[in-house]
């Protein structure tokens, strides 16, 4: 029974080292960083002047002029929450018709559920 005990502490042990940091986790080497919520709204974010949701599935984050485009720069998004339908999702530097097309500050977020089947979505994103 001891030994039952023992890999069962080791295996929870395990999972909480295992387990993602949590969502409001610090983001110390990002240039700029956001959490935005379904609705478009801007949750919480590090260097982010503006959030909008123009369409359904297209999310806009202006960033401010701290944020440098010019050099090597990756932008990183991931989906938040559970959905019926996996949700893919994609970015777009300069983006020229969904956020405006003289917005060199501005990163277009896409969310999608299907071959261009748009949907909302909740999402982190980072610039490094």
């Amino acid at each position: 029974m001891k030994n039952i005990r023992r890999i069962a502490a080791g295996m929870l042990a395990a999972a909480a080292v295992l387990t993602p940091v949590a969502a409001h986790a610090d983001t110390p080497y990002a240039q700029a960083s956001a959490e935005v919520d379904m609705d478009g709204s801007l949750i919480e974010g590090s260097h982010v002047t503006d959030v909008w949701h123009p369409y359904r599935g297209v999310y806009c984050v202006a960033v401010d002029e701290s944020v440098d485009f010019t050099g090597a720069t990756a932008i990183h998004v991931t989906p938040i929450g559970e959905y019926a339908a996996p949700r893919s999702l994609s970015v777009e530097l300069n983006p020229t018709a969904a956020c405006g097309q003289n917005r060199l500050d501005t990163i277009a977020v896409y969310s999608q559920v299907g071959f261009r089947v748009r949907a909302d979505s909740a999402f982190y994103l980072t610039v490094s």
